[in-house]
């Protein structure tokens, strides 16, 4: 048909047609799609800048919150006076002291990695791991506070010799004072904050091809990602002196935006599937003209048997060529099929996932023997024991993260001393401080002398980082689908922390201890409540301790423990909510998530509740001074109401306060507005002097404190229902 002039013509208008349409419907298209995109982008950009804010100012909050709790710290007040007599401190104090830190830059998170505080004139500098003596007297620094920079606290304050070992972390450093009762400046607190841990959460927020210059005061702190080939996208300054530089790539309408793609695509297809229709409607109508053709043709005696035998012959050879494709085409299916249904069985099950996907009970029953190919896993031999190693740091209040490429070498370690041609060792790791260790062997015999060994080369290694190894053991099996029922006694054997503490082994077999009743005393919720609302901090270790030496006691099984934990936790948050429902202040406590001793849960449920009394205490504190400051505001305009000058800003720049405060102490104090409280005391005063009928009316109303006559005619009939003369015509009516 292509070769008739006709058919071209009329095929190539619906053709035209749709090109110039699509062309100007694809324009449009990019148009709002760059206009939309663009905009995308700013909001973006805005968006991680306000999340990088949030996050800096976070650190800088939690900063100062510690100085100012150790500023106001009954301890530390008694280790600066202490300081100034030059009289040490005996062992407890120095544990107060030492614990008083620790408690309380932990109440801040995980973000801040310790807190050091310098005595002006002093040559020991305080932390939570107790005093750090100095070759000599601290002296005042030379840079003003409060400050916060990237370093080590030894070179910002010019630390020489022995003392840098024990200033020498690197951080983010918040300096501010630290001062005495009388507001005096007798040192500096220093606030290290986890650097790493502050990169992380900002790096996670950028892409790739960005980058963030993050500056304090005007001074880069710190940057992360490209910031010198990329161009500047965004600046903005945040609170709290930080301000953020954010460098982006320059905008490309078409990079990641796959609406636009996908449209464009859509359109293209869509002109596809409108130039095939018009390519068939044109041959609908060229048909007649088609046929006419062909009947002169045939008439003219053409070539109609060649032809015929044209068709048969190519029928012939494209039904050979389409079975050849089809044979293909099931020849790859069935290739493609048998790769998936592979990869479907042996995937889950590679390394770690493997045995995550089994002890979670992913895994079918149907699919164990895959697990018998030992190209995919690493329980080679017939027989094999599950335990779980426990790592801790030798203080529970040590927020540090284990590190994984440290462990990973220890147990590297461990296999090649353990693993023998009879023996396989290997290991998954479960969470950040724990890791499934598993034997492996042929001959069914004992191996208790060779965990004892692992657990003494597991813990001599990590000593040095003061890291506590604990094991959990498990029976021998030989059933790989008992392998979820194995971890399982692994853990059940590592619930002998809650009893023994932490740093032993514990057997399954071993571990069978008593169902007791647990031990809650009577009215423990009174007397909880009690110590909280009489802030008796020494009660609050008494009835602590007095539980949890009662229930060590009794040596009961770990779940009649957790039990324990359990009833104690929620009914003291529900005593912690009413006796907070009492205040303004905002009360909680988190509940215990890693598995820990019974000791130390009890510590640290013991240090949340000094915590909560120091709370409650500071908030009591400041409701009394709020009280004063109320009482004196309305002693104050009890006595000046009168004067034309008193207005709600006169009374917040007299007392410091907003004006938001003002509004809320009338409406709480006489359930009225500020304004309504004065002009009712006016009026009241007016219709004092109009009875005593010895001033003018226009008097009256300028000794009340009305300069405008008209403002205090009107507010007293709205008061009274009276004009003043009026008021004070029924007043002499009422005498005579």
């Amino acid at each position: 048909m292509f070769q008739s002039k006709l058919f071209r013509r009329m095929f190539f208008s619906y053709v035209v047609i749709i090109a110039v349409s699509m062309a100007l419907y694809s324009a449009s298209l990019i148009y709002q799609s760059r206009r939309i995109a663009e905009n995308q982008s700013a909001w973006e950009h805005d968006l991680i800048l306000r999340e990088v804010s949030d996050i800096m100012n976070g650190v800088l909050e939690d900063s100062r919150d510690t100085v100012r709790d150790i500023t106001y710290s009954t301890t530390m007040k008694n280790l600066y006076m202490a300081s100034r007599l030059d009289a040490p401190l005996d062992s407890y104090e120095d544990y107060a002291v030492q614990k008083e830190i620790r408690n309380l830059w932990a109440l801040r998170g995980d973000s801040i990695y310790s807190t050091t505080i310098f005595l002006y004139g002093s040559s020991r500098a305080w932390s939570a791991g107790g005093p750090i003596y100095m070759d000599k007297p601290f002296e005042k620094q030379d840079f003003s506070v409060p400050v916060f920079l990237k370093g080590n606290i030894a070179d910002s304050i010019g630390l020489e010799n022995n003392q840098r070992y024990y200033f020498s972390k690197e951080g983010l450093l918040y300096w501010d004072s630290y001062t005495y009762r009388t507001g005096t400046e007798v040192g500096l607190c220093c606030v290290l904050v986890d650097f790493q841990k502050t990169f992380d959460q900002i790096e996670s927020i950028l892409t790739d091809e960005q980058g963030i210059r993050v500056l304090y005061q005007g001074k880069e702190i710190f940057t992360i990602g490209d910031v010198d080939s990329q161009p500047l996208s965004l600046t903005q300054s945040g609170d709290n002196d930080f301000s953020y530089e954010l460098y982006a790539p320059k905008f490309t309408l078409l990079k990641n935006n796959t609406i636009l793609i996908g449209m464009l695509t859509v359109l293209m297809i869509a002109s596809a599937i409108f130039i095939w229709i018009a390519y068939w409607e044109s041959k609908r109508y060229y048909k007649p003209i088609d046929y006419l053709g062909k009947m002169v043709s045939s008439e003219q005696g053409g070539p109609k048997k060649a032809a015929s035998q044209g068709i048969q012959s190519g029928s012939v050879s494209q039904s050979s060529e389409m079975n050849s494709i089809i044979n293909g085409i099931e020849e790859l299916i069935g290739e493609k099929n048998s790769y998936r249904e592979k990869m479907l069985t042996i995937t889950p099950y590679a390394g770690a996932g493997m045995f995550q996907a089994i002890v979670s009970g992913q895994a079918g029953d149907e699919k164990l023997g895959v697990l018998t190919n030992e190209e995919y896993l690493d329980l080679k031999f017939p027989y094999y024991i599950v335990s779980i190693v426990n790592f801790a740091y030798e203080w529970s209040d040590n927020k540090k993260a284990m590190d994984q490429k440290q462990l990973t070498d220890v147990f590297e370690q461990v296999a090649a001393t353990w693993s023998a041609e009879d023996l396989h060792v290997t290991w998954y790791f479960s969470s950040k401080n724990s890791a499934y260790l598993i034997l492996s062997f042929i001959e069914k015999k004992d191996m208790d002398d060779i965990f004892f060994g692992i657990h003494k080369m597991l813990q001599s290694s990590l000593e040095k980082d003061h890291i506590v190894v604990t094991m959990g053991v498990d029976l021998r099996r030989e059933d790989i689908s008992e392998l979820k029922r194995a971890c399982e006694g692994a853990s059940s054997a590592l619930d002998g922390i809650l009893h023994d503490g932490r740093g032993e082994i514990f057997f399954v077999d071993e571990f069978q201890r008593q169902n007791v009743d647990y031990y809650l005393p009577t009215g423990f919720k009174e007397k909880l409540r009690a110590c909280l609302a009489n802030k008796d901090k020494y009660a609050v270790h008494e009835l602590l301790f007095d539980i949890y030496s009662t229930n060590l006691e009794k040596d009961a099984s770990a779940e009649v423990y957790k039990s324990l934990i359990e009833d104690f936790y929620l009914t003291m948050m529900k005593t912690i909510r009413k006796v907070a429902g009492l205040t303004t202040v905002h009360l909680n406590i988190q509940r215990v998530s890693e598995l820990m001793s019974l000791q130390e849960i009890f510590d640290y449920y013991d240090a949340a509740l000094i915590s909560i009394i120091d709370l409650l205490e500071k908030n009591e504190c400041q409701q009394k001074e709020e009280t004063k400051l109320d009482d004196e505001i309305i002693d104050y305009v009890e006595k000046n109401y009168c004067d034309p000058e008193i207005s709600l800003q006169q009374l917040s720049d007299r007392f410091n306060v907003s004006n938001k405060y003002l509004l809320l102490l009338f409406r709480q104090r006489y359930n009225t507005t500020y304004l309504q409280y004065i002009q009712s005391k006016r009026i009241e005063k007016a219709i004092e002097l109009v009875e005593q009928n010895d001033l003018p009316i226009s008097e009256i109303g300028l000794k009340v404190g009305y300069e405008n006559q008209l403002t205090f005619r009107r507010n007293f009939k709205a008061q009274t229902g009276l004009n003043p003369s009026e008021y004070a015509d029924r007043q002499k009516m009422n005498l005579g």
